[in-house]
């Protein structure tokens, strides 16, 4: 079945934006023509277990028995490799599929295509509307809840490769789900680049937590966009979690809650190692009456790493509520940290507050450790594991718990 011909224009429409397409206002900017958008065609693999670099997904969050899992999305470069379709494995009333198959058999998500996250937010965003290739649409149908995650891997093994996914989540009235997303780079690829948009659209009173976590390498550039609308009484939780040195990320995504009573908190755990460059962002937009909203970002900076976060809290109807803590742990002298939070009000009774700390490792904290018994690398690192080990609302146990010992068993490798 082709493309239907909506899609093929707006791509047209994107090439042609591309050509004076803006940076992005924050972030290092890339040359994006330096990266092939074409690699070795993937096949389709019959398991998991199947994949090469099996052990780096699982340091992402994958599980390759797929246990706690209601459905799994791979893919490799630009290819989609491995799928269980809705029908086949999957709870009934659930849809994951490859964006681009989907675009092929449902008319209606040209309503969805680049709505949450404007085509020309800057020229990575462009970059996904006129090269995509593929990616994640999850479709949970009106009051369907799914108690065990989707797992989605996005991974990378060819050199100087752009890998371009549109990423597409839709949660129907009264639903709820978990997505956990995994993405990683080949240990044996010198240079790469990763240039994403996800677009989220939670309906009212339904409830989505997603949860990404990146270990990339330190020449990749990493470049995801996210939007997300929040209707009436919906919840949205998106998770955060760093776990590797990177050449540079850059991200900003943001929320609208556009319901009364509609909800959205982030959580930002980040490992700023070797000479990385990140400029981590959050935004939540308050756009109706009685609405919540957090960001919380904490990182152990190590190294020469240069590490910018950013949380933006716009209150534009009355009865909202938002708080931004921003936290950085330094443990070298050529470690940097900055934090730049943002507070606007349109309104009167609208309550946001913020709260940011950077700083060293207190020296009685340390000593007193090293008194009972520890090595100073063994109590710099349960000190770090202490700070990033902040609660992540909404995850189901078993997630929470394997979300926690990967940040841990990370920590205590690279420290």
């Amino acid at each position: 079945m082709s493309l239907p011909t909506w899609y093929k224009r707006r791509r047209e429409i994107a090439l042609k934006l591309l050509k004076e397409a803006r940076p992005a206002r924050y972030g290092p900017d890339i040359d994006l023509d330096s990266y092939k958008l074409e690699a070795i065609k993937r096949e389709p693999i019959a398991s998991l277990r199947d994949l090469p670099e099996l052990r780096i997904a699982r340091s992402v969050g994958i599980r390759e028995d797929e246990q706690y899992r209601s459905g799994t999305y791979l893919q490799y470069d630009n290819d989609v490799i491995y799928l269980k379709l809705a029908g086949e494995v999957l709870p009934k009333g659930l849809v994951v599929d490859n964006l681009v198959e989907a675009i092929r058999k449902y008319e209606w998500l040209r309503r969805f295509w680049f709505r949450a996250c404007p085509l020309n937010l800057d020229k990575y965003t462009t970059f996904v509307g006129a090269h995509e290739t593929a990616g994640a649409f999850i479709w949970c149908k009106r009051e369907v809840h799914v108690e065990q995650p989707v797992q989605a891997c996005l991974f990378m093994g060819t050199e100087r490769m752009a890998q371009v996914p549109h990423n597409i989540i839709i949660l129907e009235p009264g639903s709820s789900l978990h997505v956990i997303t995994g993405c990683a780079v080949s240990p044996r690829r010198s240079r790469a680049a990763h240039v994403a948009c996800t677009e989220i659209y939670v309906g009212e009173n339904a409830e989505l937590t997603w949860t990404m976590i990146h270990n990339w390498r330190p020449d990749t550039h990493v470049r995801p966009r996210m939007g997300a609308l929040v209707e009436k009484g919906g919840t949205l939780m998106v998770n955060y979690a760093l776990l590797s040195s990177v050449r540079s990320i850059q991200f900003y995504p943001t929320v609208v809650l556009l319901g009364e009573g509609a909800r959205a908190g982030f959580r930002n755990l980040m490992l700023a190692l070797g000479r990385s460059m990140i400029d981590a962002g959050s935004a939540i937009i308050f756009n109706a009456r009685e609405t919540r909203g957090e960001i919380v970002s904490r990182a152990v900076v190590k190294d020469e790493a240069d590490l910018r976060m950013r949380g933006r809290l716009w209150g534009r109807k009355p009865g909202a509520k938002g708080h931004v803590e921003c936290g950085a742990l330094l443990l070298s002298s050529k470690a940097k940290a900055y934090a730049y939070p943002s507070l606007q009000s349109d309104v009167k009774d609208v309550e946001l507050t913020h709260e940011a700390a950077v700083g060293r490792i207190a020296e009685e904290e340390l000593f007193y450790l090293m008194s009972r018994g520890l090595e100073q690398d063994e109590a710099v690192a349960l000190l770090s594991k202490g700070f990033l080990d902040t609660d992540i609302p909404g995850l189901p146990t078993e997630l929470s718990i394997e979300i926690r010992r990967i940040i841990s068993a990370t920590i205590e490798h690279v420290l």
